[in-house]
């Protein structure tokens, strides 16, 4: 599964890689990145995930082939 972050979270994480292995479901996911990098957690719970450019909510089935793009909440003016 590929992965793209944005903004904030690439003070946490790569801006694009790869997870080995199965994941179900974006709490799933979630879980997954907080153990590759636990302080990234308050703003992880935040985030918008999107599949395919569709927002995706807990119950979207994930699959391996998927790439997933998670956006932070935007501020600023």
């Amino acid at each position: 599964m590929k992965i793209h972050v944005y903004a904030a979270l690439k003070d946490y994480f790569l801006p694009e890689f790869e997870l080995a292995g199965e994941v179900r479901d974006t709490d799933e996911l979630k879980a997954r990145l907080l153990a590759i990098n636990s302080q990234a957690d308050v703003l992880l719970s935040t985030c918008r995930f999107a599949v395919e450019d569709g927002f995706i909510d807990s119950q979207f089935q994930l699959k391996g082939h998927d790439t997933v793009v998670i956006i932070p909440p935007a501020s600023g003016g």
